[in-house]
């Protein structure tokens, strides 16, 4: 066949000049990989001296061309600040507040245009691959807005005296090596990240484009992917964890899937002497119109909504140490929203079926009680400390539904107060029809009190407070209620029946129902409770309806007072009886033993 097809003249032509062209391309190659690479050098310090205002510096080790693969492969990339310059800005107040540093060992540019570059100075590359780049990240807080410079030059300005436009349609970085280090708090932050991918899609710089607030570091998208992320916290209390992360400048939002806040054993807080302590998952976090350039240059958390999608969120407190004594002013909602380390303002902040768990212990009865509310959905509004956004709505809002215990279907409404400095806030809601046997798990280690019967038929409360004082209308309806008081055995320390006080409490103080008959008017009452400095936000809320839940099934402070009053002369008669029988038992024995 190959004999046939040399036969021809224009067949020996046309193969002659194929050799000479596969030749020179050869020579050409040849001679671009031993002479351009220099040239290459210049060319790439010059671009990013250009384009970064001389903050970075770019060097490489070697350089491979291949003209008819249009790929260029080069080796042993750094990209780094140089410090000097970096040093008269910051004296100068025009120190950026982040900066980086790349090493890359290999990088591909595939699809090269030579002929757009050479004959219209337009820098077009199809596809940039970065292998493994280790890509370190420094942050410190230099200024709070954007730098006021007198003649300031897009990129575009930069790189106009060598090129008319650069465009790369794709961007890879495939598992890079991430270190980041914060220097704005009171103490060096440095976190790392393994497994990262990062897209970025249509870098295009030219004049059309410089002034397009879209792009994203002149990208047209940047898409981020961390995979099992995991970070112990900086008092090794906790282990932060996320299976997966994503986030697209395009659409500006940012996905998490099993995000994790883990904290270790219990007996660490409790040897630390830590009071409380808490746990966090959430199968789906979503962020949704998250700028993220205002928080990678200020930590400014600007966002549209935050969903969490599936999740648990339980407080555990350790029995062995008491509460924290002085102002607990810092637990209101409205005023630890201004203690967060960043600015923050979140339009909405929805969640979707978690599970809200509180764990502790009863002072007297050292058992473990919990207090839940499952299914919890609802949204919070207006979640910020930012200034103008302050000025321009004061007032966080939750709405808020749930069931109580599991059982008994909960509505909350609850508003605060953001710039008041009395802190005021108000809350009202109802929770529904409940057994309340299943509010045992309670009122047994917290109140030493087990409901043997008794059914909900509605609690419904509506309260205004402030830092000082809560006040307003609880109803409790209820019918069918009866109770153990209980007590804790010293030798077994299991619960133990008070059998007298229990009837005493049953047949002189609680009222079996509310309404006491059905027509009748059912009691409400108007509750007031003195806050101390000492008393947390949760605590206070608690206070306030315990009142009047007390108040309506016949435990007013009066009652209480009688109360307390009997089982003390009770136990006085008692102990007083015991007295008589050991001396009458002693008079025996010493009468047999005279007859002896």
């Amino acid at each position: 066949m190959t004999v046939k097809f040399l036969r021809r003249r224009w067949q020996k032509i046309f193969a002659v000049v194929l050799l000479i062209f596969l030749f020179l391309t050869t020579v050409v190659a040849y001679y671009i990989n031993r002479y351009w690479s220099p040239i290459l050098a210049n060319e790439l310090r010059s671009t990013v001296l250009n384009s970064t205002d001389s903050l970075y510096q770019a060097s490489f080790t070697d350089a491979d061309l291949h003209i008819v693969q249009g790929k260029l492969v080069v080796f042993n990339l750094t990209i780094k600040p140089d410090q000097a310059v970096y040093q008269r800005r910051l004296k100068a107040g025009l120190a950026p507040n982040n900066l980086f540093s790349l090493k890359v060992k290999r990088i591909v540019f595939s699809n090269i245009h030579p002929l757009k570059l050479y004959f219209h100075q337009q820098l077009d590359i199809g596809k940039i691959v970065l292998s493994a780049p280790d890509l370190q990240l420094s942050y410190q807080l230099n200024h709070k807005k954007d730098i006021t410079v007198t003649h300031p030059m897009s990129a575009w300005q930069r790189i106009q005296p060598m090129f008319r436009s650069i465009h790369i349609g794709q961007v890879m970085l495939n598992d890079v090596k991430f270190k980041y280090k914060d220097y704005s708090g009171n103490k060096l932050d440095i976190s790392e990240l393994k497994e990262i991918n990062v897209l970025g899609k249509d870098l295009l710089i030219d004049s059309v484009t410089q002034k397009d607030t879209s792009r994203f570091y002149c990208f047209k998208d940047v898409q981020v992917e961390v995979n099992n992320f995991a970070r112990p916290s900086d008092n090794g209390l906790y282990r932060y964890t996320i299976k997966q992360l994503l986030y697209s400048t395009l659409t500006s939002q940012l996905q998490a899937y099993g995000v994790g806040l883990v904290p270790a054993a219990d007996s660490v807080f409790i040897k630390r002497n830590v009071r409380t302590w808490f746990t966090f998952n959430t199968d789906t976090l979503e962020l949704s119109h998250f700028n993220f350039l205002k928080y990678n240059k200020y930590r400014m958390l600007n966002a549209a909504n935050l969903t969490f999608r599936r999740g648990n969120f339980i407080v555990s407190t350790n029995p062995a140490t008491k509460p924290p004594k002085g102002n607990r002013l810092l637990t209101f909602p409205n005023v630890a929203v201004h203690l967060l380390h960043n600015d923050l303002t979140l339009d909405t902040v929805d969640l979707n079926n978690i599970n809200i768990t509180y764990r502790g212990h009863g002072k007297k009865s050292h058992k473990q009680g919990m207090l839940s509310f499952n299914n919890t959905n609802g949204s919070i509004y207006n979640i910020t400390n930012n200034e103008a956004a302050l000025a321009r709505n004061n007032t966080m809002k939750l709405q808020l539904s749930s069931r109580l215990m599991d059982s008994g279907p909960m509505e909350a409404d609850m508003t605060f107060n953001l710039t008041d400095s009395a802190r005021s806030y108000t809350y009202k809601g109802t929770v529904g029809l409940m057994d309340l046997e299943d509010l045992n798990k309670a009122t047994m280690p917290f109140g030493l009190v087990k409901i043997t019967s008794g059914w909900l038929d509605q609690l419904s409360f509506d309260i205004k407070a402030n830092r000082y004082v809560s006040q307003g209308n609880v109803s409790f309806l209820y019918h069918d209620l009866k109770i153990h008081v209980l007590k804790i055995d010293t030798a077994t320390h299991q619960y133990r029946h008070r059998a007298i006080v229990s009837l005493l409490a049953n047949a002189l103080i609680v009222k079996r129902n509310n309404p006491d008959r059905i027509g009748y008017i059912p009691r409400t009452y108007e509750v007031k409770y003195v806050s101390q400095p000492d008393t947390a936000f949760f605590k206070s809320v608690w206070k306030t309806l315990a009142i009047g839940i007390k108040s309506a099934a016949g435990y007013n402070e009066t009652v209480e007072k009688e109360v307390k009053q009997r089982i003390a002369q009770h136990a006085a008669d008692k102990k007083k009886k015991e007295r008589k029988k050991a001396i009458r038992i002693k008079r025996r024995a010493n009468h047999k033993h005279r007859k002896r």
